[in-house]
């Protein structure tokens, strides 16, 4: 197992909680071309990938009237980190009159104003252990350091609710055990008071391992 240091809890906090924030407003303001960007810049400090390609989905489906206009521009910040096939797929959209659409192949499971077609959605499902350990990461990096701020406690309480319930969904909808069992031992190191939902998805690996 590993320990993450508080260097590289905060680094992780602060970008996976900005691109939280983002992906909040972007539902909000799902013509904003500001607001996009911006989640898109937070996407690409994160070590995954599929929140990027996520995230550009969105904005070419809430901002496709611009298209045209800005997205050569943003396809040359962020090609390093997309795939030959993801490129071909938006140069689509910009020079050829094609559009994302509200299911389409190039969202993923990190879009939130379009959904994965049905087949990139099972390809999604299979997270490799790269994967597992990058969100064990990120969900740790948040729930400690939200414990270390002097916060109200009721907006601590919601805001490690919202962090484990999309960890939760996270680890049942992908079969991730792996994920949940990392966070799980570094969760004990720190003496977590693990309610039912905690006890309840352990429970369902319980059942799925036997």
């Amino acid at each position: 197992m590993y320990s993450l240091s508080n260097r590289n809890r905060r680094k992780f906090q602060k970008h996976w909680l900005n691109f939280r924030l983002y992906s909040r407003q972007v539902i909000d303001q799902p013509m904003n071309m500001d607001i996009h960007t911006s989640r898109i810049m937070a996407a690409m400090e994160l070590d995954e990938k599929e929140p990027l390609q996520g995230a550009l989905a969105d904005m070419f489906y809430g901002c496709w009237f611009d298209v045209p206009y800005f997205g050569d521009r943003m396809l040359n910040q962020v090609r390093e980190k997309l795939t030959p096939t993801l490129l071909q797929g938006f140069d689509q959209c910009i020079n050829h009159g094609e559009y994302v659409f509200k299911v389409s192949h190039l969202a993923t499971r990190w879009s939130v104003l379009v959904s994965p077609s049905m087949n990139t959605y099972q390809h999604q499902l299979r997270v490799s252990t790269d994967d597992s350990k990058v969100v064990a990461q990120m969900t740790i990096a948040s729930l400690l350091d939200i414990m270390e701020e002097e916060d109200d406690p009721e907006d601590q309480a919601e805001q490690i609710a919202e962090i484990e319930e999309e960890f939760f969904n996270h680890c049942v909808v992908c079969h991730d055990r792996l994920a949940f069992s990392m966070v799980w031992w570094e969760m004990s190191k720190n003496k977590w008071d693990f309610n039912d939902k905690w006890l309840e998805t352990k429970e369902y690996f319980a059942k799925q391992a036997a």
